[in-house]
């Protein structure tokens, strides 16, 4: 392995072994995220310049939008 790794590639070895370097995203990971720009548009929240506070409003928003949606059954996050 020390051998490979002095390889200008080594590093795509590495990924390589790892799986590769990312995943494309799935169709549904793709619809969440349009989910949560859409929530984040309607309260008037840009969301790489959010406070945290903003931030989780929006992403407990989206998740909770998600499972009704979907189906799908939720917890409230303060619940233990």
């Amino acid at each position: 392995m020390s051998e490979r790794l002095n390889d200008p590639y080594a590093i795509d070895v590495l990924a390589d072994e790892a799986g590769g370097y990312f995943a494309i995203p799935t169709e549904a990971e793709l619809q969440y995220t349009d989910l949560l720009f859409n929530v984040c548009a309607q309260f008037g929240i840009r969301y790489y310049s959010a406070t945290p506070k903003e931030k989780y409003f929006v992403e407990e928003v989206t998740r909770v939008t998600w499972a009704i949606q979907h189906g799908e059954t939720f917890r409230p996050a303060f619940v233990a």
